[in-house]
């Protein structure tokens, strides 16, 4: 039986807590919800003992309405893709107009791992910064886990339209720069996914 590490973590509630994650990874994987580029990751990530993922994204192009684009309860999602996108999705929306404006983001993955001690805590983070992922951190500890999120920083947003008032002219050259952005986030994803195929978590 895994130990009590240092008292911190309390083996029963974070394995309760790592069985209800992976069911309902499961069924998101079974109608369809999962982000697709993420499952095997994901897999892995169970597959390891010390550790588990709550949420997990491998990074998304979404057109937004909102006042500004880091808003997050003021704002309305009007398309989302995990995978690069078209000039015609987006220019296809276009004829509508947004109650405030919308803005093209592209951003890179973001994941949160709940480990079982600090030193996979630890662990876990020199391999996310180490496979491009800086902006990373231990964000809460308690006797469920230690929550460590990774975020890889890649992330740009564009304003394509304010109420009635087309911005952009060139959607090619913007769409183009947020397939990039999101192509870098994926890559430094998959750095990341070879790196925890080695480790003993």
């Amino acid at each position: 039986m895994m130990e009590r590490h240092c008292n911190l973590v309390d083996e029963t509630l974070w394995s309760r807590r790592r069985e209800e994650f992976y069911r309902r990874f499961l069924e998101d994987v079974e109608i369809g919800y999962a982000d697709k580029d993420i499952v095997d990751f994901i897999n892995l990530v169970f597959s390891k003992k010390g550790v588990f993922t709550t949420s997990s994204c491998s990074g998304r192009i979404t057109l937004v309405d909102a006042l500004y684009p880091w808003l997050r309860d003021e704002a309305y999602v009007v398309f989302k893709k995990h995978e690069p996108i078209s000039v015609e999705e987006i220019s296809n929306l276009l004829s509508q107009n947004p109650i405030h404006r919308f803005w093209l983001i592209s951003s890179g993955p973001i994941l949160h791992f709940v480990a079982i001690d600090l030193e996979k805590a630890h662990k876990i983070l020199q391999i996310a910064r180490n496979s491009g992922f800086k902006h990373s951190g231990i964000i809460s500890v308690s006797n469920e886990g230690i929550v460590v999120e990774i975020i890889s920083g890649t992330w740009t947003s564009f304003l394509i339209k304010d109420s009635s008032k087309l911005i952009v002219n060139e959607l090619d050259d913007v769409v183009k720069v947020a397939n990039e952005v999101l192509i870098e986030g994926k890559k430094r994803l998959e750095k990341l996914y070879k790196a925890f195929k080695e480790v003993d978590i």
